[in-house]
This record gives C-alpha cells, sequence and structure tokens, in this order.
C-alpha cells in the first residue's frame, strides 16, 4: 500500500514537470516569434497557469510600464506567487500567480519552490526580450530621425576614395535637379568645383587638412546659383584617404541677401559721408566709433588711428571741453543741446548730442550731431532787424492812415459848408423861386444841380468809408417792408432809366415781406446797385429786380444786359475804391466805392452779397437778407461813439 502511494506521487511529480517543460517550450515558442510586447505578456499569462500544481485554480497576471494585463478570472488574493520585471537596471513591472481558493500548504504557501523558480526564469527571459525590444525601438527610432535629417539637410553626397559618389539625399537631388539615379556613379567633380581638392584625390597632393572648402557659380537648369561646398575626408591607417563626406548648399539666396545688404550698406555710408553736418558717434571711453570726418571742422589728426578720442580731434575753440557736454550725456541718460561761437572765426554751430541705450537701459553711445548755423544766425538778425523796422513803418502808416481818415472828416465838413450853399441857391434858381430863367440859363443850372448832387455823394460816400474804418458806423435797425423801400428805390432813378431807353422789369413772389434793417442805408445799397447797372447797361438794354423767399431769407436779384465782367476781376470788385480798368473810368466814371460800400452794408444786416457774371453777356449781383425776427434789434459794426455825425449817403 505504501509502494502504491510513492509511486502515485512521483506519478505526480513526473505528470507536473511535464506540464512545466511543456509551458517553457510554448513560452520559447513566443520569445522567438518577435511579437509586440503586449501579445508577449498575454501569450505568456494564457500558458503560465498550466505548469502550477493546480492549474485549473490558477490565474496570471502582469503589469509593465503601468498597464496591467490578466487572464479571465483574475482575482488578487494573499496567497500569490510573484516575480519583478526589471528592465535596464530598473523595475518595469512583475508578473504574479494566485489561486482563485485557498488551497492546502506547500513550500511558499500553496505554492511549491520549483514554481517560484519557473516564475523567475521566464520573467528573466522576459526582461531580456522587453530590453531587446527597446533597444530596436530606440534604433529604428534614430535611424528614422537620421534618415530625415539626412534627407533634409544639406548633406548631399558620399564619395570612395577615388571621388566617385555613391550615395546622395533629396536634398542634393534637388538643388541640381537630377535624378538619384544619375547622381551616384558619377564623379565629385561633376559638381563640386575645388581645385585643390581634385589635386588631393588625384594623388597629386599630399595635403592633410581637415575639410575643403569653396564657393562657386553653376549654371542649372539655366538659372545661375551660388554653391558652397565643404568636403570631410575619411583618413585610415597611413592617412590614406578611404572616402568622404561632401556637404553642399545653395547659398544663391544668402548671396543676394549678402550683395543686397552691403549695396545698403554702401548707400547708407555715402549717405552718411554726404551729410553737410558733423556726425561723431562716441563710445563710453570718449573714442569716436565713427564720423563722417568733415575736412573744414576736423579731421583724423593720424590716418592710422580712426578712433581717436574725441577731446583729441576736438580743440577747446570747436567745443567747450570743460566741462564735456557728451560726458555730461553719459552720465544723465538725456539729450544736451547748445550754441557754441568759435572764438577763433567767430562761427556758430549747435551741438545736439543724443544717448543711444543697449538691452538694459544703459547708455552704450552718444551721437553728437553739430551743424554750423553761422549764415543761419546772421539771417535771423537780418530778420530781426527787417521785422524791427517793418513795425515802425507799420506804425508810421497807422499814423498816416488816421491822419488821411483826419483829413477826410475835416474836408467833408469844410466842402459841406460852401456846399450846402451851392446846392441851396442853385435849386432855388432851378425852381424858378428867384425868378424865371430863359432856356440857356435853365440848362446852365441844372447842369449846376447835377454836379452839386454827384459832389454831395462823392463827399458822403468819402466820409462814410472814413466813419467805417474807425468803426463808427451807427445802424438804427427797425422794422421795414423791402417792396416799399424796392420800388421807392426804382421810382428814384426813373428818370436815369428813361433817359437811356432801357426797359426795368420786376418780378416779386410776395406783396410784402418785413425785415430788421435801417432805413437810411439798407436802400442806398440797392441805390448803388441799380444805378451801376443803368451806368453799364447800354441804350435799349434791359434790368430785372427780382425777389423770393427763400426760407427764412430773402433773396434779391439786380440783373442787367450790360457789358459784363471778366471772371478774374470779380475777386476784386468789393475792395476800397477798385476799378477794373482806366478806360471803364474814362467811360462810366465813378469813384470805385459803390459795391464796398454796398457789402459793408449788406453784412451788417448779416446778409450776403455776390456776383455773377461773364464778359459782354450782363451782370447779375444777389443779396440774400434774414427776414425778420420776432424781436426787433439795434446793432452796430463796433461800438458807436455818439459825437460822431451820422453819414447821410443819398
Amino acid at each position: 500500500m505504501v509502494r502504491t502511494i510513492i509511486d502515485a506521487e512521483k506519478l505526480d511529480t513526473l505528470e507536473k514537470r511535464e506540464r512545466e517543460l511543456e509551458c517553457i517550450y510554448s513560452i520559447s515558442d513566443l520569445f522567438d516569434l518577435h511579437v509586440p510586447t503586449e501579445s508577449l505578456l498575454k501569450g505568456i499569462l494564457q500558458r503560465l497557469p498550466s505548469a502550477f500544481l493546480y492549474p485549473e485554480f490558477a490565474e496570471a497576471c502582469a503589469i509593465l510600464d503601468g498597464n496591467e494585463y490578466h487572464t479571465e478570472g483574475y482575482e488578487k488574493s494573499k496567497d500569490s506567487l510573484s516575480s519583478e520585471i526589471i528592465v535596464h537596471g530598473a523595475k518595469a513591472g512583475m508578473i504574479r500567480v494566485s489561486y482563485k481558493k485557498e488551497l492546502p500548504f506547500h513550500e511558499i504557501g500553496p505554492f511549491l519552490s520549483s514554481e517560484q523558480r519557473l516564475l523567475n526564469m521566464i520573467t528573466a527571459r522576459l526582461c531580456k526580450v522587453i530590453e531587446r525590444k527597446k533597444v530596436e525601438v530606440a534604433l529604428l527610432d534614430s535611424e528614422k530621425r537620421y534618415r530625415l535629417i539626412f534627407d533634409a539637410s544639406p548633406l548631399g553626397i558620399f564619395v570612395d576614395r577615388k571621388g566617385i559618389i555613391t550615395h546622395c539625399n533629396r536634398s542634393f537631388m534637388n538643388i541640381f535637379q537630377i535624378p538619384k539615379a544619375d547622381v551616384v556613379g558619377s564623379e565629385i567633380f561633376d559638381f563640386v568645383n575645388d581645385d585643390s581638392l581634385n589635386r588631393l584625390l588625384a594623388g597629386a597632393s599630399m595635403d592633410q587638412h581637415s575639410f575643403y572648402e569653396n564657393e562657386y557659380s553653376a549654371s542649372i537648369a539655366g538659372n545661375e546659383k551660388h554653391l558652397r561646398s565643404y568636403y570631410v575626408p575619411l583618413r585610415g591607417r597611413q592617412n590614406i584617404i578611404e572616402g568622404g563626406i561632401c556637404l553642399i548648399a545653395d547659398i544663391t539666396t544668402n548671396k543676394n541677401f549678402a550683395e543686397e545688404l552691403e549695396n545698403q550698406k554702401e548707400l547708407l555710408t555715402s549717405t552718411f559721408n554726404a551729410l553737410q553736418d558733423l556726425i561723431l558717434v562716441v563710445d563710453r571711453d570718449m573714442r569716436i566709433v565713427t564720423s563722417n570726418w568733415k575736412g573744414d571742422i576736423i579731421e583724423p589728426q593720424n590716418p592710422d588711428n580712426l578712433h581717436p578720442q574725441v577731446c583729441e580731434s576736438l580743440s577747446p575753440s570747436l567745443m567747450p571741453c570743460e566741462p564735456c557736454p557728451i560726458k555730461a550725456v553719459f552720465s544723465t541718460g538725456t539729450m544736451n543741446e547748445f550754441e557754441h561761437t568759435d572764438p577763433s572765426d567767430h562761427r556758430v554751430r549747435d551741438f545736439r548730442i543724443f544717448p543711444v541705450y543697449d538691452t538694459k537701459g544703459d547708455v552704450m553711445m552718444a551721437v553728437s550731431h553739430i551743424r554750423d548755423i553761422t549764415e543761419r544766425k546772421e539771417t535771423e538778425e537780418a530778420l530781426k532787424k527787417s521785422t524791427t523796422e517793418l513795425e515802425h513803418a507799420y506804425e508810421e502808416l497807422k499814423s498816416l492812415d488816421k491822419l488821411k481818415d483826419e483829413f477826410l472828416s475835416n474836408l467833408r465838413h469844410e466842402l459841406n459848408t460852401p456846399l450846402t450853399s451851392i446846392k441851396g441857391f442853385s435849386e432855388l434858381l432851378y425852381d424858378g423861386t428867384l425868378g424865371e430863367l430863359n432856356e440857356n440859363q435853365m440848362k446852365a443850372i441844372e447842369r449846376v444841380v447835377i454836379k452839386t448832387r454827384k459832389l454831395q455823394d462823392l463827399i458822403n460816400s468819402l466820409l462814410f468809408v472814413s466813419t467805417n474804418q474807425s468803426g463808427d458806423v451807427k445802424y438804427n435797425f427797425e422794422q421795414i417792408d423791402l417792396i416799399s423801400t424796392l420800388n421807392r428805390v426804382v421810382n428814384i432813378s426813373t428818370d436815369s432809366i428813361n433817359e437811356k431807353n432801357l426797359l426795368m422789369m420786376t418780378d416779386f413772389t410776395f406783396d410784402s415781406c418785413s425785415i430788421d434793417g435801417d432805413r437810411t442805408y439798407l436802400p442806398q445799397v440797392f441805390h448803388n446797385l441799380i444805378d451801376n447797372a443803368i451806368k453799364f447797361t447800354p441804350k435799349g438794354g434791359h434790368i430785372t429786380l427780382f425777389a423770393s423767399v427763400d426760407e427764412n431769407r430773402v433773396h434779391v436779384v439786380i440783373g442787367d444786359t450790360g457789358i459784363g465782367i471778366a471772371e478774374e476781376d470779380i475777386p476784386a470788385l468789393f475792395t476800397k475804391f477798385h476799378q477794373i480798368d482806366s478806360s471803364s473810368t474814362r467811360n462810366y466814371g465813378g469813384n470805385g466805392l459803390g459795391l464796398y460800400i454796398s457789402k459793408v452794408i449788406v453784412e451788417s444786416h448779416n446778409g450776403k452779397i455776390w456776383i455773377e457774371s461773364e464778359d459782354g453777356t450782363g451782370t447779375d449781383v444777389h443779396i440774400s437778407l434774414p427776414l425778420k425776427q420776432e424781436n426787433q434789434f439795434s446793432a452796430s459794426s463796433r461800438s458807436p461813439s455818439l459825437s460822431v455825425e451820422r453819414p447821410v449817403l443819398r
């Protein structure tokens, strides 16, 4: 009976050893298949329980790099067997085997020592496989990365010891725009122009340089390109060249940019040197960094030393050195500006010294701008003198103008006294009050009356101009009917209109219109304009008087079919004493004050006056006046003086 039991135990042991071997062989096959790590772990976990004493209750779990893998019924229990996964000396995870139920105690809990050794053996093999896979992945990544770098870099070609190209990358093919098949097998000198390299590979030179660099031009697909080659020989024993690597780069863009930069530099340098002012750039050691040396001011004392001390180049007479204004800029960090007169030649120069800051905000350099302003100063002095003289002349003109106004005012009073007597007695004779006159006497006295009235109008016009200039014209604004005013002016002018056989036409779009105006001055405006229309319209012509209301203003137009006015003469018509030319004066008479006085009176009524005319086609004079407001008002051009006599124009 005892023998039977022993044989049964041996049989169980043999069966278990057989399962272990089958598990080892099966897992070894997995290691040889080069499957992904995740599939490898899952395969190990599926095969591992069969090697344990109670395979029907055994479940396996693996943890690697934070990821967990396990069989379907795995539950972690306190009775488990585990082995750590160590990759490159660091713990990466573990493999654990557990039983789903409590089982009899053996050597290590419910597990055997041989099972622990088996688990450790499988884990050790797994660690080596994982390490190999990680190395393979790193090598693949490195190869991929280096291949990308190689293809994208300016590394052009590999060559053998005879200078035959054995490999090239895409950059090289892109530069020369040829396929790889036409490159490999060609000589390096088909693409690289370097005489020293040619002699080296031909064996005619024993140079042992570590590299050979050259720049050259090549015509590629009809385009001129600038290339740079950089050849590094690979030397073997006895310094024999075994091959080499050649870097080829297209530097056309950089070359063009460098040439453009050089041209810009030359342009800036030429511009800098062409400046008439002296520019000095000084560093903190008070040395001149650069300058557009001006021989008439300063020039380098030693041509070999282009960075002398600034005080050595600028004499004390040219720029004061104690205290030095440039040092003041370095110490204060603010611009320094001043003028200095050279006592040796009395030239005046303007100094402006600007600080230049570095990235830390400290003053690293100072730029001194020196300009000779002697001529400008002389011009300023001459201008000041001229200004003073003009001011004196202006004051004298003001005095003369005041004397003129006083003279005109006195002249009006002096002339009015005898003129009043002449006018009065001539009108008495003309009316027959002083007796009957024969026909010749009547014509003579009529001529005297007309000329007296014109002389009176002239005196009144001169008085108005004088009074207006002093700002003492007084306006008495009151409600007046514009239609009645216009009709009265037309009636006064009837004799003159009939005398020239003119047709007078009026067109009023309203029966009456109340405005705020001066009963004396405002009618004079319309009288002056109608009188001008009569004067400049030939016999048989037409004169029109039109009035309409537009919103809050009344618009009056006095038109004629007279000689008209050239466009270039219109702007000056409202100027005091202005007449177009001397022939007009002789043919039509006048003193050049009528339109000026009309403009003054209209603008004093808050109105506007303007002229539309063409030479030879007649003239339209427009007047726009505001309608009467609810409240009457009184105004004057300036504060009136009660002692000044109010001039009556007609």
